[in-house]
């Protein structure tokens, strides 16, 4: 695995650090695992992709959700390529379907490593849109949890409202393995036929033809697991990712306020910007929290009656490399709402990207979305594996 390793990081530059820790027994005896560079990995330094953090001492111990699945018998093989504090600055990282096109960010060296077939697992984190995104676009399941379902310790943060750590997989089984390592006895699954709505945000965002066949597609594949109604989904996506963007700024700069002061001069360009940004609007967030807070439970209120919501991860497939990690603001309200996530690869679209669909569930209903992903995944039509560059 090794060797795959490094012919494919050649391309793809998915590590900022590879070891060679030895798995143990237990669950996940012969996994494979990356951690993203803003989780604790005792002896490996974690740089949170930053020149800044260049000169950081390797870690004295693990983050709980990484001793969790050593303890289990993982094999960490390396960390894994984040942006800039999990912020938006691009990273070297490059698709393994097509190295002009972007993995997503900011778990891209996860997306890119598990998507490549290099890992059986990576962590990584999601604060707006960035585990599910590089998982979309890099052919691999995404599996965000309920927001405090998983341990944030020794994770660096970003915004602490928000922050979320997640399990991108080369299957939903793989996943769900490592769920039952993370969260012992969590939940219990779901019994009779769910009532399920597929749908899009409500908005006019232009989805591309190849994506809305992934929809309809999935839609006429979970009738036959679920009562499924079609609606739009309620929320005022734009307001909510400016509010959300308000408050992730403001904690940023809460907890990097000092990097800023001593090596801002070293960060990169839309970090720096988001700290300064954080910093001029420090203690003006309260009106933002009270409208996020009004929105998620409006839209809970509302789904009441709805135990899953099928729907988009993003509108289109990964973008060419264009100094940005894709589109995330369908993701944003997602992660604002606090309930579980998981992406399912769908095929490819005509440029030869994987294509994507994602199911939605209410706070801590991870089993049952768990579940359901498992009984929808053998809808999906076959991704065959990206091909090394000749």
């Amino acid at each position: 695995m090794t060797d795959a390793i490094r012919i494919w990081d050649q391309h793809i530059h998915a590590f900022v650090a590879l070891s060679d820790t030895p798995g143990g027994a237990g669950p996940l005896s012969g996994l494979t695992l990356g951690v993203k560079d803003i989780i604790d990995v005792v002896g490996l330094p974690t740089r949170n992709g930053s020149a800044a953090c260049a000169d950081a001492v390797p870690a004295d111990s693990d983050a709980t959700v990484v001793k969790r699945l050593r303890d289990a018998g993982a094999r960490i093989v390396g960390k894994t390529t984040t942006t800039e504090f999990a912020f938006t600055d691009p990273t070297p990282c490059r698709n393994p379907y097509d190295l002009t096109r972007s993995p997503g960010g900011s778990s891209s060296g996860s997306g890119a490593a598990v998507g490549a077939g290099v890992l059986d697992l990576a962590l990584g984190t999601q604060t707006a849109g960035s585990l599910i995104r590089p998982a979309a676009y890099c052919g691999a399941v995404g599996y965000k949890p309920s927001a405090g379902l998983f341990p944030m310790d020794g994770v660096t943060p970003l915004a602490r409202s928000f922050d979320t750590v997640g399990v991108i997989a080369r299957d939903v089984a793989l996943a769900r393995r490592a769920f039952d390592v993370l969260v012992p006895g969590g939940g219990s699954e779901s019994t009779g036929r769910p009532r399920a709505i597929c749908g899009l945000w409500n908005g006019d965002v232009p989805v591309a033809p190849d994506w809305q066949r992934v929809l309809d597609d999935a839609g006429q594949a979970m009738g036959d697991l679920a009562h499924v109604t079609p609606s739009g989904l309620p929320a005022d996506v734009d307001r909510i990712v400016a509010a959300h963007r308000s408050i992730m700024c403001a904690e940023a700069f809460a907890a990097h306020q000092a990097l800023l002061r001593e090596r801002g001069e070293m960060l990169r360009p839309k970090f720096r910007a988001g700290l300064e940004a954080g910093r001029d609007a420090q203690g003006d967030e309260t009106e933002a929290r009270r409208f996020l807070d009004d929105a998620r439970h409006a839209f809970w209120g509302v789904m009441k009656d709805t135990d899953l919501i099928l729907t988009l991860p993003v509108p289109d497939g990964a973008p060419r490399i264009d100094g940005t990690t894709g589109f995330q603001d369908w993701l944003t309200p997602w992660t604002v709402m606090g309930g579980p996530l998981i992406c399912l690869p769908w095929g490819l679209d005509s440029l030869s990207r994987p294509r994507s669909v994602m199911l939605a569930a209410h706070p801590g209903q991870d089993l049952f979305l768990l579940e359901m992903a498992a009984r929808l995944e053998p809808y999906a039509p076959d991704l065959p594996p990206p091909q090394l560059p000749l």
